[in-house]
């Protein structure tokens, strides 16, 4: 640490008040002619009746005394916040499409209770309060039950003969119910000709998965399987490298100067990872999957190399001598096309294995198409569990697109959904993670700062940020003979025969953002991962800057770059004229927090226009559930500043820009510049948003403040530090130590 490297503070537990908080909500009473609207929700149940009826054949709920239909709410109503109409009136929600469609169940005895009160509705308005909100019931039957990429393939001019796909039932049933489905969905398998792949699996919420191949002719046979809730084409995942470029010999000594036993760790889940002697020492241990033949090494050995050096690029060019930053434990997950099935299963092993030894999992592998933008991927949504369960952090690479062969156009490329980020890039847990060019090369159709030709861009899943943060990485060039990768600072990565090589793909992106979290969490107390990983957002800047920027000019810089490149030296450190707060707690939906920051006098007294500016940054860890769709996550928190105003009361800081505080995301940030302002106590208003059943739940969030003099002329940290309110996190970290 220099003289201009300061710790930041950490804010105790003094200076927040709790406040309680008590929620509201009122009905909207809806201009409904009962006896109209009756008759519309009575034809609703009678046509799921007679469909069920038609297709009972193929249905394999049809030993299960169920019937499964679709609810749908009028606009502005919420599923959430009608639970006490389905539950009174005998319907289950197993499923939430979205905010206002729900896929629910009943028994044959409850559906006809169900009918006789929409008949009671209809003839003299009897439960007016819950029928009003039903706006229509219908079937759930045909090809709103396949995934996008699907029906793509379905209906396209010559669709396969065959299709591997995973169908997936609908959830919330029980094991007995689940049983007698499974036997009757093998026979119709069998009868149509098509073949299990793999054992039926599980996911995290207990809803069982089946991955067949069978004839695309037989499609609509599950599509109108009551049992099915939803069907996607069996994703693969694998790790593919670019042998054309030529090597280069390595240099074979370490830096003396570095301890690396006391290195940070990182996880890498891939192909499989193979140092030279000189370098071995970085490995903690190899592992490999106990299914898995084991892969060949060559892309889990250029993914570690960019965690455990960053850019070999960039080292070399000044030195011989390479400087580690991490240790790596070597997972070795990827043998080839792995189906999501298996990997789901072989990273719950590895993280079962080593969650006590790292926090830091790097997966740089992505499938092959885009998201479906509506649904969580099964691969995204078992990271997010993992992450909620075992107290980890994934950094996920966006995923490549193979667009720059077809296009000479970078913002054709952009407009292109199949440019849009790839499974388990949804993830809303995992740090997801861009590719931006390092150099201009004559041919690429990215110049340096720009998003690279390949990386695939956001939004993520249902508008959210993505990708979160990117990395410098290498280009394609095309000339005449033809495409290639041309060798620079950011393009070059270790091979296992011990040479350097050209390659590129945001899974070396990924692992640059890994072992940047690594170095940062070595300075966090407890070595908390959320307050890492709230640094490292923090400090991300976007490579290009626009003056005055509208929502819109941000959406697009956030759909390329997510928060921008990360900052190692400023995540980690506060500086005499920028100085950082940091702070961990929970949240829950029935308590407020209001977190005292101080604004020093020096710099409240210096005159002039934007002398000032003051960033947050809040993450939340909220409980996720597949089975909830759109409405995929259980909390939010939302962040706002208040200011010293007037007689020395505090007022609410207007901000200019919605964008960077979405509602249900897992991070609220916000930038404010200052011109003229009072010194004192300023606060930082935080309030947890819940929804679902776990409505007092305590949500771990971690809150990132800093404070800085744009000029970088004052010293402003050691008027905060006279104050003797905020802990040097070094020394609040060693009392956690010991």
């Amino acid at each position: 640490m220099n003289d201009n490297q300061r710790p930041h503070f950490w804010i105790p537990d003094q200076e927040v008040e709790r406040v309680p908080k008590k929620p509201r909500g009122r009905d909207k009473t809806r201009d409904i002619v009962h006896s109209e609207h009756g008759a519309k929700l009575s034809q609703g149940l009678q046509t799921v009746k007679q469909t069920l009826e038609t297709t009972q054949n193929d249905d394999s709920l049809r030993d299960v005394d169920l019937y499964v239909f679709k609810v749908e709410l009028p606009e502005k109503e919420k599923v959430q916040n009608r639970s006490n109409l389905f539950s009174k009136n005998g319907m289950t929600v197993n499923a939430v499409k979205d905010e206002r469609r729900a896929i629910v169940s009943t028994t044959k005895q409850k559906f006809q209770m169900l009918k006789n009160r929409v008949d009671a509705y209809t003839q003299n308005g009897t439960n007016k309060t819950h029928f009003d909100y039903v706006e229509s019931i219908a079937p759930y039957v045909g090809v709103e039950k396949e995934s996008d990429e699907l029906r793509k393939k379905i209906y396209h001019t010559s669709p396969p003969e065959k299709i591997d796909i995973q169908l997936m039932f609908i959830p919330n049933l029980q094991t007995q119910e689940y049983e007698l489905i499974i036997k009757r969905m093998k026979e119709k398998i069998k009868a149509t000709d098509g073949v299990i792949q793999q054992d039926i699996y599980y996911l995290s919420d207990n809803t069982p998965v089946m991955r067949v191949i069978i004839p695309s002719a037989a499609l609509n046979r599950y599509e109108n399987d009551s049992a099915v809730y939803r069907i996607e084409e069996t994703r693969f995942f694998n790790a593919v490298v670019d042998d054309q470029n030529k090597t280069k010999q390595l240099p074979i000594e370490l830096n003396s100067q570095v301890d690396v036993a006391s290195l940070p760790i990182v996880a890498v889940l891939d192909s499989g990872v193979k140092f030279n002697k000189q370098y071995d020492q970085l490995i903690v241990e190899h592992w490999k999957a106990p299914d898995s033949s084991g892969g060949n090494c060559e892309h889990g050995t250029r993914v570690a190399s960019k965690v455990a050096f960053a850019h070999l690029g960039k080292q070399l060019t000044t030195s011989q001598i390479l400087t580690p930053r991490t240790r790596i434990i070597d997972c070795n997950t990827l043998d080839g096309n792995v189906p999501e099935n298996i990997m789901i299963q072989r990273i719950q092993a590895a993280v079962d294995k080593y969650a006590d030894v790292t926090k830091i999992f790097n997966l740089s592998a992505n499938s092959s198409s885009p998201i479906d933008g509506n649904e969580m991927s099964i691969l995204g949504f078992e990271l997010d569990v993992l992450q909620l369960k075992r107290g980890v952090q994934f950094v996920v690479s966006a995923g490549n697109h193979y667009l720059w062969r077809t296009n000479t156009s970078l913002d054709k490329i952009l407009d292109d959904d199949d440019s849009k980020i790839a499974a388990p890039a949804d993830s809303m847990l995992s740090i997801v993670v861009g590719a931006l060019v390092g150099e201009d090369h004559q041919g690429s159709i990215s110049g340096k700062d720009t998003v690279a030709p390949y990386s695939r861009c956001g939004p993520g899943f249902t508008g959210s940020l993505r990708p979160d943060v990117c990395a410098y990485s290498g280009t394609i060039v095309v000339d005449e003979n033809g495409a290639h990768v041309p060798c620079d600072p950011y393009a070059l990565v270790m091979t296992p025969d011990g040479t350097i090589t050209p390659d590129v793909g945001t899974s070396f992106a990924a692992p640059i953002v890994a072992g940047d979290l690594a170095e940062i969490q070595t300075i966090v107390p407890d070595s908390n991962i959320l307050l890492a990983k709230t640094l490292l957002y923090q400090y991300a800047q976007p490579p290009i800057q626009v003056a005055k920027p509208q929502d819109d000019d941000l959406n697009f810089i956030h759909r390329l770059y997510g928060r921008g490149i990360s900052s190692v030296a400023s995540s980690k450190f506060s500086s005499p004229s920028r100085v950082t707060f940091v702070r961990t707690g929970t949240l829950n939906r029935l308590t407020k927090e209001r977190v005292k920051i101080y604004m020093p006098k020096i710099l409240a007294s210096k005159y002039g226009k934007n002398t000032a500016r003051v960033t947050v940054t809040c993450i939340s860890q909220p409980p996720v559930d597949r089975t909830k769709g759109s409405e995929y996550l259980g909390a939010y928190v939302g962040a706002s500043l208040k200011k010293i105003g007037k007689h020395g009361k505090l007022t609410p800081v207007e901000q200019p820009h919605k964008e960077g505080r979405r509602k249900w995301d897992v991070c609220n940030q916000f930038s404010k510049v200052f011109s003229k302002f009072n010194a004192g106590d300023w606060q930082v208003w935080l309030e947890l948003f819940s929804r679902w059943d776990d409505k007092v739940a305590d949500i771990p969030y971690a809150l990132v403040i800093t404070i800085e003099d744009l000029s970088g002329e004052l010293d402003i940290y050691n008027e905060i530090q006279e104050q003797n309110r905020f802990q040097e996190i070094d020394t609040f970290r060693l009392k956690i130590d010991s």
